[in-house]
């Protein structure tokens, strides 16, 4: 048996699925008889670029092709042929295993005979064209500017910004998009209508959500389903042969995030992964939702209500009031750096535990209902007043201990504090920072100013320390790669925290290893007045002294 996406390919622009604005040009074109000799489709994998590459050589070299039409006939012998794929003047080149300068230079020789058919046109289809070397693209050049007569170029990638300019000027590109919720669902439909399968719609949107645009991904799952002989294909069948789909799965877990409930979050997790579905796949899922909440939060038009399943636009403007926006762009953030590295981590879900604990903070306060019980205040205790010190015989009193002659020296029971006469500022003037014991002594500091733009950034910074110096270039000590690449990536962040303290660093970097237990990272770095900074080996050398 056939794949599915060989058995059901559209023969005419009338059975090609979405990409309405180019069918319709190209049909104009082959009707008015203004076709241009070079032309790029781009676009994701599956969305049609062959195909619509395919009919349109079909079309115009169809021999029984009604006037005022730009439908192939599928019936003369030129369609025939090209249905068969042995029509002589229709030739497809591969670039990704043909892509040298001779490979170029042999189509550059079989393009100088005629076309078979008078009247006809020789149609390259040449697929991947992003894959040609820069030498055989420049080969290339003269012959997409100025092809023989009757001569037509159409090139077909997946990466048009991967293309030179300089063939971009030469050739009508046009843009192929992803095939909607709906579009592939009629696609999906169609097949197993035809296939006499009968499915469960719950398989159909995993389908969709598994192809992400593509007729041709799509046309496969199904084809893997079909293939097994159930005629009945129900949600439990299908998960058995495809997996488990995370995506719905992502929505109870932001829905559980929204309540705050980071207990429930995290072991809605372990259930997940427990059940056998991918962490890597949870966490792509979730990316792809928050992006959409974001930007529901911004303006619900900014969401394209093709891409979405049915229900679930309404679930996003929900999503989108009892989630914060602060809370989602640090979210969508932290998914960022962990979502390649989740296959390296001790534990899969670990980053993403993490991530969570760091955004929803296990102390914050909850809207569900079944949230902690406030503690009770404390019950105020009563002032009582404090008894008279017991005078005896023996004990001199304060009058009698008084000096004589002397007001300057005399005792006050009370007495005031002394009046500072430079009060500290609220706001601490830029320190210079001379050496590393004044940066780390800046860390508490600089946390806070941390905190106010990124609260996990700071919880991630204070576990760091300070190692070196050098020309104004601050070394700081990270202890595992995870972390060091969430520092790296904010690392301006982190500048300019520092900046606000001391004016000696320009540019940070970081190093994975060990940092120091809190008793030898955090010695007692006050200086007394005009006293100089100590060794990092007399600090410790103090610290063990003190111990013996």
């Amino acid at each position: 048996m056939p794949a599915l996406y060989r058995t059901y390919r559209p023969q005419n622009f009338n059975q090609v699925i979405g990409q309405a604005i180019i069918k319709t040009t190209l049909q104009n074109a082959i009707l008015n008889n203004r076709t241009v000799h070079s032309y790029l489709f781009s676009g994701p994998r599956g969305t049609g670029k062959t195909t619509m590459a395919r009919i349109f050589a079909k079309a115009i070299n169809c021999l029984d092709r009604v006037l005022d039409s730009a439908e192939p006939c599928n019936q003369c012998n030129n369609c025939k042929a090209i249905n068969e794929n042995a029509f002589i003047d229709l030739i497809e080149i591969d670039a990704a295993s043909n892509r040298g300068i001779d490979e170029i230079r042999n189509l550059k020789e079989a393009i100088r005979f005629a076309p078979s058919q008078k009247n006809g046109y020789k149609i390259y289809i040449i697929d991947e064209a992003h894959m040609l070397t820069k030498d055989a693209c420049n080969a290339l050049l003269k012959t997409l500017e100025e092809p023989p007569q009757n001569t037509i170029f159409i090139l077909a990638t997946t990466d048009a910004h991967k293309m030179l300019p300089t063939i971009l000027s030469r050739v009508q590109k046009f843009d192929f998009k992803p095939l909607s919720y709906s579009e592939l669902k009629q696609k999906i439909l169609f097949i197993t209508e035809q296939e006499k399968v009968k499915i469960d719609e719950q398989v159909v949107n995993q389908i969709i959500l598994q192809a992400m645009g593509g007729a041709r991904d799509a046309e496969s799952i199904l084809g893997k389903l079909i293939s097994s002989g159930n005629k009945d294909i129900s949600l439990d069948f299908a998960s058995d042969i495809l997996g488990h789909n995370s995506y719905f799965e992502a929505y109870n877990l932001l829905y559980i995030l929204s309540q705050n409930n980071l207990y429930e979050a995290i072991r809605h997790i372990h259930k997940l992964y427990n059940e056998g579905y991918a962490i890597e796949q949870l966490i792509l899922n979730l990316l792809a939702i928050s992006h959409n909440v974001f930007l529901a939060q911004i303006d619900i038009r900014l969401i394209d209500k093709s891409t979405l399943l049915d229900d679930e636009y309404i679930k996003l403007e929900s999503l989108a009031k009892k989630l914060t926006k602060d809370k989602i762009i640090t979210f969508i953030q932290n998914l960022e750096v962990i979502k390649s590295q989740t296959h390296s981590a001790y534990l899969p879900y670990l980053p993403l535990e993490i991530t969570l604990a760091e955004i929803w903070d296990i102390d914050e306060p909850s809207t569900n209902n079944n949230s902690k019980i406030p503690a009770p205040k404390p019950t105020p205790i009563p002032k009582t007043e404090q008894p008279k010190p017991i005078q005896d015989k023996y004990t001199p009193s304060i009058e009698s201990i008084k000096p004589e002659g002397n007001p300057e020296l005399e005792i006050q029971e009370n007495p005031a504090p002394p009046k500072t006469t430079n009060p500290t500022p609220l706001v601490q003037e830029k320190q210079v920072a001379g050496d590393i014991y004044a940066i780390y002594k800046l860390y508490p500091n600089i946390n806070k100013s941390l905190s106010k733009t990124n609260k996990s950034l700071a919880i991630i910074f204070a576990k760091t320390q300070p190692v070196s110096i050098t020309d104004k270039t601050l070394t700081i000590a990270v202890e595992s790669d995870f972390y060091n690449s969430r520092l790296e990536k904010n690392s301006k962040i982190i500048l300019d925290a520092i900046s606000e303290q001391t004016n000696s660093i320009d540019t940070l970097t970081f190093t994975t290893q060990k940092v120091a237990s809190p008793s030898m990272s955090a010695p007692d770095l006050s200086l007394e007045e005009n006293s100089e900074p100590k060794d990092l080996n007399d600090t410790i050398a103090d610290i063990f002294k003190d111990s013996l």
